[in-house]
């Protein structure tokens, strides 16, 4: 009987081999071409950043509340002369007026050739002006004006602390119809997650308000537990900070470093199996620092990495880009 059992044993490993080997097809398409932001601030520790991610990554500059709008500009600039791709955050509720919006775009377009933002409406209450919604922005014409075609914006995955789901569904139906009016491309970019389910599940259930938008999935970028609690509490995210918070079980747990393995491994193979997904690729939000994010998604996206039984990543090797 064991000379039966072991030929099995053999054929169940090859075909765990297997599936793991599509896995991690499967997640480099998912993690390729991804992107990652910073801040002006950041910027300045950071002596050349096509030594830490390839050209033509997409840059998004994080406009946090006090940060001058000449600074973004500058830092836009800086990062299209070294090849990459800008993507100046717009926060509504952190401009006072639509001149002041306008000059700023007309500053990011001639200085840096921006052709890309994220619009969000921010969490700045009451809003420094008369600006109060990225849907505002979108809806008065002013991206039009200044050639910007390709626009991110707000989803939440896991609902929003003080914003209606009835409200975050109207205005994801309202930036559909944007689109088709004026032919921009726009997509979804999520708050941050620990976890594909709320994803997956809110791509199922509000998928007619998501319409035909792409969806790229925030992920949390490598740090200690106890730092992406702090921004989870600050974000207010939902439900997925609980598989968080299994790994803090002690002190030493909240210290460990930690990846978004089983997200990434997750979200790779329901694209797998769903081929209508609207979920199209990754942006790392890098509150450990981001050298760090960069360096584990550069190997990622080389193939540096074994998928382990456990849904894990193991990176076999670094990638300079």
């Amino acid at each position: 009987m064991l000379q039966h059992i072991a030929p099995h044993k053999k054929m169940r490993h090859q075909l765990e081999r297997l599936r793991l080997d599509m896995d991690k097809g499967a997640i480099q398409s998912l993690v390729k071409g991804y992107s990652i932001e910073t801040t002006v601030r950041e910027a300045e520790r950071i002596e050349k950043f096509t030594n830490i991610v390839p050209s033509r990554t997409r840059i998004y500059i994080v406009h946090v509340p006090g940060a001058s709008l000449a600074g973004t500009v500058a830092l836009a600039a800086r990062l299209r002369k070294e090849g990459l791709e800008p993507v100046p955050h717009i926060v509504a509720r952190h401009v006072d007026t639509f001149a002041t919006l306008d000059d700023f775009l007309s500053r990011l377009q001639f200085d840096a050739g921006v052709t890309q933002i994220l619009a969000v409406a921010g969490d700045t209450a009451p809003p420094v002006g008369e600006i109060e919604s990225s849907l505002q922005v979108l809806e008065s014409g002013i991206l039009e004006k200044h050639g910007i075609k390709n626009i991110g914006v707000a989803g939440h995955a896991e609902g929003h602390p003080t914003v209606p789901d009835a409200a975050l569904r109207d205005a994801l139906r309202r930036k559909n119809e944007y689109a088709r009016k004026t032919g921009a491309e726009v997509y979804i970019l999520t708050q941050f997650i620990f976890a594909a389910k709320p994803v997956i599940e809110w791509e199922g259930s509000h998928g007619e308000d998501i319409g035909g938008l792409p969806i790229t999935v925030g992920l949390p970028g490598l740090a200690s537990v106890r730092t992406l609690l702090k921004y989870a509490g600050d974000c207010g995210i939902g439900n997925s900070i609980q598989a968080l918070s299994k790994r803090a079980a002690s002190l030493t747990r909240l210290l460990t470093v930690s990846t978004p393995d089983d997200i990434i491994v997750d979200l790779a193979r329901y694209r797998t199996s769903n081929v209508k997904t609207r979920i199209t690729g990754v942006h790392f939000f890098p509150f450990g620092g981001f050298s760090r994010t960069a360096d584990w998604a550069n190997s990622i996206v080389a193939g540096n990495f074994e998928v382990t039984t456990d849904g894990g990543l193991k990176i076999t090797s670094a990638v300079n880009p």
